[in-house]
């Protein structure tokens, strides 16, 4: 899958980038058969439910999953799709590195994720994250927003999150006159972000719906760790 130039200054310029058809919407349905059956297993490492302040977050049930690709050969073949590192390859120019994966259930009700940097959890660059919508996901059930242009503002001041909407407790400060938009995504869609990209979600406000999301993590083979300046990783707000 080739990008053309104006995706590539589109991405430069924005920060982000949605693709379509990532994967077919058959290989969407079957990501959801394999992580419900394997999320009705029971606990797995690194399991996150969020905050315990707010004891009806169905998110509780449906905890997110990390770095199944370690345990989990079919979710290794997925992140290592020949689309995902391709695409990640062209956007940080460099051969794109599997560092974590993630799955996002976010039932019906469930919490979203203050807005954030990646690299305020991950201190490597080049970093860029792809999400992959695996439910249709509008406005209703807690799309993702992005904030065009944030990556070049550098690493922004952590600050605490309103819980009663984040399953986190950290987000970035919003800089001023951001501009929040909502990307609309169908099954099996992608959405390349950089690694300073402001991004997030809100509540899922729909008593029906999912808003399951299967997430990716890639550095580049080059990359390089840094020391993050005071207050603008998430463990420094933690430990304050």
């Amino acid at each position: 899958m080739r990008l053309t130039a104006e995706q590539l200054n589109l991405y430069k310029e924005s920060g982000y980038l949605l693709v379509t058809g990532l994967f077919d919407s058959g290989t969407a349905e079957r990501m959801i058969e394999h992580y419900m059956a394997m999320r009705a297993e029971g606990p797995k490492p690194g399991d996150s439910g969020g905050t315990p302040d707010e004891p009806e977050d169905p998110t509780h049930k449906y905890p997110r999953m990390i770095n199944m690709h370690r345990w989990d050969e079919v979710t290794e073949n997925w992140a290592r799709h020949a689309n995902l590192l391709n695409i990640a390859n062209q956007l940080i120019d460099d051969t794109p590195v599997l560092r974590q994966t993630m799955l996002y259930f976010k039932p019906p009700g469930g919490r979203g994720q203050g807005l954030h940097q990646d690299q305020q959890y991950i201190t490597t660059d080049p970093l860029i994250g792809v999400w992959i919508a695996l439910d249709e996901s509008d406005k209703s059930v807690g799309q993702m927003i992005v904030v065009p242009g944030s990556h070049k503002l550098g690493h922004l001041t952590v600050q605490a999150a309103d819980t009663s909407v984040s399953f986190t407790p950290v987000q970035s400060e919003m800089p001023a006159k951001a501009s929040k938009v909502g990307v609309n995504m169908r099954p099996g869609d992608g959405l390349f972000f950089d690694g300073k990209t402001l991004h997030g979600s809100y509540l899922n406000t729909t008593t029906d719906r999912w808003r399951r999301s299967f997430i990716c993590h890639y550095v580049g083979e080059h990359a390089v760790d840094f020391v993050p300046e005071q207050g603008t990783h998430v463990s420094h707000l933690r430990s304050s």
